[in-house]
């Protein structure tokens, strides 16, 4: 068997009932130069029968006993790899069948030595800010994206990057913690692959996995997760990125282990815990990771560095209850009155650039140059004042319009003038600006479930008359103005009459802003006729004459202008009536193949133009008639 490109290790224990997916899903991966190294860690279940019952030369099975932990199994799997990567794989979980190919061919184009493949979850939570967009090289210094917000090593590796790594041996959980932090600091570069679902990453649904049921022992774990932030003093200087990372570490592993399981367990355990929690803390936490952390992660903090044992039972019961504290609002900060406010230092119970202060939108529509919001604002434990709706330049000292928010019908409601702004060109975000007490608060307006309307054609400050809502990468509201493309399409009706083309439909336009209708024949020399359009509110008509015109088709389309530019749009029909033009010929309004408005103007067929003829001369002459014989009775 010729070197294989990845090598697959999946460390296997009593996995029998998802194992088949997820050795099934490598081997139906589109890159066929593989092997699958599965080592059996002394399953009970007959994980090892049905890994016996594959026929596949591309898999290599090894069984030991049990190790007490994935380490080991990944360890002697690493011994067995020869691809030139390793992918690491769980047997809970699976892979997309491109995901290899996919990953290695960012590898290959980028010379990096890790691709984190997106990760999708099951039943579980995954790092999503680190998969907004695809990124082709970066470190793990580098933020965005926060390659240190996932520390598990299900990703592909070049194996020559890890060949003398190994992982913690006999530990139940957080094993691979200090493997990957080694492995992001030795690698040249990494790239994180967001474009396509790679790694399906499942919660066991009955509960039993390592991680569901506590994982390792506090006496194994607090010593692990220790190793993985010496591991970051060693390769970063004291900064921003530091910070970043053993934060990361108190607030993913080291306080979460204040929860239900701390307060359910016994004296000594609890003893445990709280050594192990203050010896970290006494290590590695600074002032400036402390300013950051949430309110009781601050409390927890001191507690254990004061002695304050009955206290900190107290705030983990009521952080377990899920009761919500009443904010306080004094001397320009907000703090949450939970236990122990008052008696610890106030900045442990201050919340006031983290309150939980949330707006999102439930629907939102353009009336003419005026933007109509609904919403519903959040304050849990709080009661905010004088909400006001923000429209903001992006940037500093950007231009703002604002309107109040009024309590309607189903929340919230503002009506913002954009139109009366003259946007300039560029990029507005929307918020909610509010007070509780005296203290000014604010936040994004999130998007939510509501749909957006349709870009709306206002006066942009240099820029195209045209104006565009839409969903940032965190989900909240912002406005582009001067926006480039064409205009949505706009359905409009075409009737021919007295020799004439009327253009008729609805066009919302802000004041100040004019409509063009255009008329293009097909044609080797190009030929546009022109006519601008009488607006009546919302409404529009335009009347082109066709006398003048050439025969053939043309094809109708508008232009939105302001004194800083125009949007091209087409129209598609909606009713449609043709007529004449002169006697010799005939404009019909019609729907092209792809659904636009256009007319073909031709000659009309002689049986049908000489009997109008004739018809016409009969009609004067008998009208002549009658008005002699109504003289001769007169006299």
């Amino acid at each position: 068997m010729p070197q294989p490109k990845v090598s697959v290790i999946v460390p296997v224990y009593n996995c029998r009932s998802t194992l088949s997916r997820c050795v099934d899903s490598v081997f139906g991966q589109s890159l066929a130069e593989i092997e699958l190294i599965c080592v059996d860690d002394g399953s009970t279940d007959g994980s090892r029968s049905l890994l016996a019952s594959y026929d596949d030369p591309r898999l290599i099975v090894r069984h030991q006993p049990n190790s007490g932990g994935p380490g080991a199994p990944r360890n002697v799997g690493l011994k067995l790899a020869s691809g030139e990567f390793v992918q690491f794989l769980d047997a809970d979980d699976w892979l997309d069948p491109r995901a290899l190919e996919r990953m290695v061919a960012m590898a290959e184009e980028n010379g990096t030595d890790i691709v984190i493949g997106k990760y999708v979850g099951v039943g579980r939570n995954v790092p999503r800010r680190l998969f907004r967009r695809t990124v082709a090289r970066t470190t793990v210094h580098d933020n965005p994206p926060d390659l240190y917000a996932t520390l598990a090593p299900l990703k592909l590796f070049r194996r020559e990057l890890i060949k003398d790594l190994r992982f913690a041996e006999g530990l139940l959980s957080h094993e691979d913690q200090e493997f990957t932090a080694r492995a992001y600091f030795r690698a040249g570069g990494v790239s994180v692959l967001a474009d396509h679902d790679c790694y399906f990453w499942v919660e066991r649904e009955d509960g039993t996995s390592v991680m569901q049921q506590g994982g390792a022992p506090d006496l194994d774990f607090f010593p692990a997760i220790g190793r993985v932030m010496r591991v970051v003093e060693e390769h970063t200087a004291p900064g921003e990125a530091r910070d970043r990372m053993l934060r990361r570490n108190f607030r993913e592993e080291i306080m979460p282990r204040f929860g239900a399981a701390y307060l359910a367990a016994d004296a000594e355990t609890r003893a445990v815990t709280e050594e192990g929690a203050l010896r970290l803390i006494r290590a590695h936490l600074t002032p400036r990771i402390t300013e950051t952390m949430a309110p009781f992660f601050r409390q927890v903090a001191h507690c254990l560095q004061h002695g304050e044992g009955e206290l900190l039972t107290e705030i983990v019961r009521h952080r377990v209850s899920g009761r919500t504290a009443p904010l306080v609002a004094r001397d320009g900060r907000v703090y949450e009155a939970s236990p122990g406010f008052g008696e610890l230092p106030d900045p442990c119970y201050d919340v006031t650039a983290r309150l939980p202060f949330r707006c999102e939108l439930a629907r939102v529509s353009w009336d003419g140059g005026v933007l109509r919001a609904e919403l519903k604002a959040e304050l849990p434990g709080g009661e905010i004042a004088d909400p006001v709706l923000v429209l903001r330049r992006r940037g500093e000292g950007g231009q703002a319009g604002t309107a109040p928010l009024r309590l309607g019908l189903g929340g919230l409601a503002a009506a913002l003038v954009v139109a009366a702004l003259r946007p300039a060109k560029g990029r507005w975000d929307l918020s909610v600006e509010a007070r509780i007490g005296e203290v000014a608060i604010s936040t994004r307006l999130a998007v939510g479930e509501a749909g957006l309307p349709d870009p709306a054609f206002l006066p942009v400050e240099g820029g195209r008359p045209m104006v565009r809502l839409y969903a940032t990468d965190f989900g909240n509201l912002s406005l582009e103005a001067g926006i480039p493309g064409a205009a949505p399409d706009r359905a409009a009706s075409a009737a021919v009459t007295g020799g004439r083309l009327v253009v008729s439909g609805r066009l919302p336009l802000g004041t100040g802003l004019g409509l063009r209708v255009l008329a293009r024949l097909r044609a080797e020399e190009p030929v546009v006729a022109t006519a601008d359009a009488v607006l009546d509110g919302a409404s529009f008509t335009a009347e082109l004459p066709l006398r003048n015109w050439e025969t053939g088709t043309w094809r109708l389309e508008y232009e939105i202008v302001d004194r800083d530019g125009t949007v091209p749009g087409v129209f598609t029909p909606d009713r449609l009536t043709g007529g004449r033009v002169g006697l010799r010929r005939i404009a019909k309004p019609y729907r092209t193949s792809k659904g636009r408005l256009a007319v073909q103007l031709g000659a009309r067929a002689l049986h049908l133009a000489v009997p109008a003829l004739l018809g016409g001369l009969a009609r004067r002459v008998l009208r002549q008639n009658r008005g002699h014989s109504r003289a001769y009775s007169a006299r």
